[in-house]
């Protein structure tokens, strides 16, 4: 009787700490994963935003291109979604020669379909990398001398070094002096890896936006963007 006794107590006891649990386990899953403010993210874009069509508000999405860490562990991998929309459009002509194209980046998509809302300003563009695909050539046939055979033409890079300016290019210093004068670009506007395209601060301060006084900003598909989290530093 005295065992029976003791095995209903052991049960109950059993049952009210999985009950406590059970209640306290939701709270800790529950808990919303957050970015650190500072964490760099780097992506690529899935879509190409061109200033000539697009406009504010429209979505823009890009790819995780290295795995994100929080207080030490991996919060998002690599290949996860970032998701942001167009701030402002703004495409090249020749009354308004300065083109502007802002999109900022809010929201990280697990691959489990969580979501991760955050702040981010960008850092740095970087153009899509080109896949080289060398050709082969063709095997010789039996009985031919290959040294008599035509060779291939093969091109190879043009070493990089200074270059003879031609008059009226956009390589001509008098050129570019004109052009100072006549579209001075701002003290805060810092030049990108992509071709004819600088970093300004936005209108409010907030973000970085791509800018050109040459060309309308087209950011094509697989640009690299490397962005940091939180608020821009005044």
């Amino acid at each position: 009787m005295n065992t029976f006794r003791k095995a209903v107590i052991v049960a109950g006891l059993l049952g009210l700490s999985s009950g406590a649990y059970a209640l306290q386990a939701p709270q800790t899953a529950g808990a919303p994963a957050t970015l650190d403010d500072g964490s760099i993210l780097y992506a690529e874009l899935s879509k190409t935003v061109d200033a000539k069509k697009a406009k504010a508000g429209d979505p823009v999405s890009a790819v995780l291109l290295a795995d994100v860490l929080s207080h030490g562990k991996v919060l998002a991998r690599r290949d996860s979604k970032l998701v942001g929309h167009v701030t402002e459009a703004q495409p090249h002509s020749k009354d308004i020669p300065e083109s502007r194209l802002g999109i900022v980046f809010d929201k990280l998509i697990l691959k489990g379909g969580q979501e991760i809302p955050f702040a981010s300003v960008l850092m740095a563009l970087s153009p899509a990398p080109r896949l080289q695909v060398e050709s082969m050539s063709a095997p010789t046939a039996p009985g031919t001398n290959p040294a008599s055979s035509p060779q291939q033409e093969r091109h190879y890079p043009i070493p990089k070094g200074p270059s003879v300016p031609i008059s009226g290019s956009s390589k001509d210093p008098a050129r570019k002096d004109m052009d100072s004068i006549t579209h001075a670009p701002s003290e805060d506007m810092t030049p990108s890896d992509i071709e004819g395209i600088s970093l300004e601060k936005s209108a409010d301060g907030s973000n970085r936006v791509a800018v050109s006084l040459r060309q309308t900003v087209k950011l094509e598909s697989g640009v690299r963007v490397q962005l940091r989290t939180g608020s821009a530093k005044p």
